[in-house]
């Protein structure tokens, strides 16, 4: 009889002894952990994992579980998984809400995903806001899914969103490795949830996310894991605010106010707009720097307030009527869309 093959509990690929530049390496395959997800635990060391680009496939009557962070709304509109509806019951949980200040309202915030997703056809059968790392909205979640009464269910979305948290709790499962480290989940883990088979998926590939310009011990310091404390200012014609040398916003014309949401300590200067992609490019302030910047223009209306979506480390919320230009590595996952949750602005 064929040996069954050893999986690596932290990511779920399966365990090699033979090639130590493929998946899965580890210098015996009788060990628990493979050696990516060994250095990643106790040095703080991450590489060697990949990032899908196709869903995996599901059980026939399965639920599906779109995970998503507040802070990837964006992707949602375009992305493929809006078409699973057809064939699939799909739920959307929206992770992170507790990055959020105490006093943004979560039913605007749920208003306007739902007017969002019915402008860009995104199909569901219902949409969750949750914070994975909070007991409560855990415990709603695990009778949600008892009642539906489905024997499958599939976690799926983009990395970092939060899957892996969400699974360990619904499942009890402590092997899986969570940390903000792109593509960990590396095959299908599955665990139970009383007689529900529970399914966390590798995390799908979007590009132009910080992991693919930085390293982990860098960007891992970027993403945002507490609540944000709002920045307010507002800019002129001319003017420029630079955010932690990963990206600006310069006004062409108008007059813009700003609520930036990053990370306390990722740091931002105000400059003169002409001045802005010389200081980003010769690192004058900031601990990254990229090897080049563009930048794209967009045209703020007036009856209407935006947020730039900067990759997956923050928001920048702006309102018009404005032109601003926005630098940024030609590769970096930039969007503008109309806001999805209400402005924090005291006094501007």
């Amino acid at each position: 009889m064929q040996k069954s093959m050893n999986r690596c509990i932290g990511c779920g690929a399966a365990i090699q002894s033979h090639d130590k530049e493929a998946v899965g390496y580890a210098k015996s395959s009788d060990q628990v952990f493979c050696q990516n997800c060994f250095r990643l635990m106790h040095y703080g060391k991450a590489e060697g994992h990949f990032h899908p680009d196709e869903l995996p496939t599901f059980k026939k009557d399965s639920l599906i579980v779109v995970v998503s962070s507040v802070l990837y709304l964006d992707t949602l509109l375009t992305s493929p998984v809006k078409r699973l509806n057809d064939d699939y019951k799909v739920i959307y949980l929206i992770n992170q809400i507790d990055l959020l200040p105490d006093a943004t309202s979560k039913s605007i915030l749920l208003g306007n995903i739902k007017k969002r997703f019915k402008e860009f056809r995104v199909a569901y059968d219902e949409i969750i806001l949750m914070s994975a790392i909070n007991p409560y909205d855990i415990e709603e979640l695990k009778s949600y899914i008892l009642n539906k009464r489905y024997e499958d269910v599939y976690l799926i979305g983009l990395q970092n969103s939060g899957k892996t948290t969400i699974f360990k709790s619904l499942t009890g499962n402590k092997d899986a490795i969570v940390l903000p480290k792109a593509a960990l989940t590396q095959t299908i883990l599955s665990g139970k949830l009383e007689n529900v088979n529970i399914y966390d998926t590798p995390g799908l590939y979007q590009s132009g996310y910080l992991h693919e310009f930085l390293p982990y011990d860098v960007y891992k310091e970027i993403l945002p894991t507490k609540q944000f404390k709002p920045r307010n200012g507002i800019l002129e014609t001319d003017d420029a605010i630079l955010i932690g040398g990963i990206l600006g916003l310069s006004v062409i014309k108008g007059t813009v106010k700003s609520v930036l949401y990053v990370k306390d300590n990722v740091k931002h200067q105000l400059s003169k707009a002409d001045k802005a992609l010389s200081i980003l490019e010769k690192n004058q302030v900031f601990d990254v720097v990229f090897e080049k910047y563009g930048y794209k223009d967009y045209v703020l209306k007036d009856d209407k307030k935006y947020q730039i979506t900067m990759a997956d480390f923050g928001i920048l919320q702006v309102t018009g009527p404005a032109t601003v230009r926005v630098i940024a590595h030609p590769k970096l996952h930039v969007s503008l869309t109309e806001g999805f949750f209400r402005w924090l602005i005291k006094s501007i």
